[in-house]
């Protein structure tokens, strides 16, 4: 069995150490002592493999260290040269990250929606929406909960038993005139444009005196991936 510290794990698959504690508690895979010091914390070689085949993640190679030099022959090394190999390693593995995030990014684009949403320029107040008696709503909210999974909760019935993707989730959505959404990596507040024949729904947010707006999917296409892509680019507007 091969150790492998928890440092460069996370250098090998491209990813932060709290994210890698976090892939190793779902999995579930155990951390491992260092077998001659017990204060190093780290993995074997084969749950580094396991991990990177249930993320779908490429490994990044190891720096290959050079050979020693022979004193007689080379000068002593600044420490600064003997740490290029280990900055180089990371470098790679950032590359290699970024390269799997912008396929990933690239593969949903693809599959939702004939084209990447594209923010608006900043307007003023909207006319799109329904206009509503009520002059204030609660509105519905769907939201990535702690225990890892989406929940959807009414104002008036509570929490409701859907699980998102489903039948009965775009069945809920074919009846609402907007919701908020609270996503993985950002917020947004979702209307129904009721003129559009389809249904089409966009995201609404106001961030220093102006309203952004951006356009989602129609009702049947409007899925967890299509929200949290859309939360995620109006979480670069802040």
């Amino acid at each position: 069995m091969t150790f492998v510290s928890l440092a460069q794990a996370s250098r090998r698959l491209g990813i932060d150490a709290k994210t890698l504690r976090r892939w190793l508690a779902d999995a579930p895979l155990p951390r491992l002592r260092h077998p001659h010091d017990g204060r190093k914390k780290g993995v074997s070689s084969e749950q580094l493999h396991l991990l990177a085949r249930l993320h779908q993640r490429s490994l990044a190679p190891l720096p290959q260290e050079p050979p020693a030099p022979e004193a007689s022959e080379v000068p002593e090394l600044s420490a600064a040269l003997l740490e290029l190999p280990e900055r180089l390693g990371a470098l790679q593995a950032q590359i290699a990250a970024l390269q799997q995030q912008v396929a990933d990014l690239t593969r949903l684009i693809t599959q939702h929606g004939p084209g990447p949403a594209i923010p608006l320029a900043p307007t003023q107040q909207t006319r799109t929406a329904k206009p509503s008696s009520k002059s204030a709503q609660v509105l519905p909210r769907v939201e990535y909960g702690p225990e890892g999974r989406y929940v959807v909760i009414c104002p008036k019935q509570g929490l409701l038993p859907l699980e998102p993707d489903t039948p009965e989730w775009f069945a809920w959505l074919a009846a609402q005139s907007s919701f908020r959404f609270v996503g993985k990596l950002g917020r947004l507040t979702a209307h129904h444009e009721w003129r559009v024949p389809r249904g089409a729904w966009r995201a609404h947010r106001h961030i220093r005196n102006h309203s952004y707006t951006l356009r989602l999917a129609p009702t049947q296409d409007l899925t967890m991936a299509v929200l949290e892509q859309a939360a995620a680019l109006q979480a670069h507007l802040t």
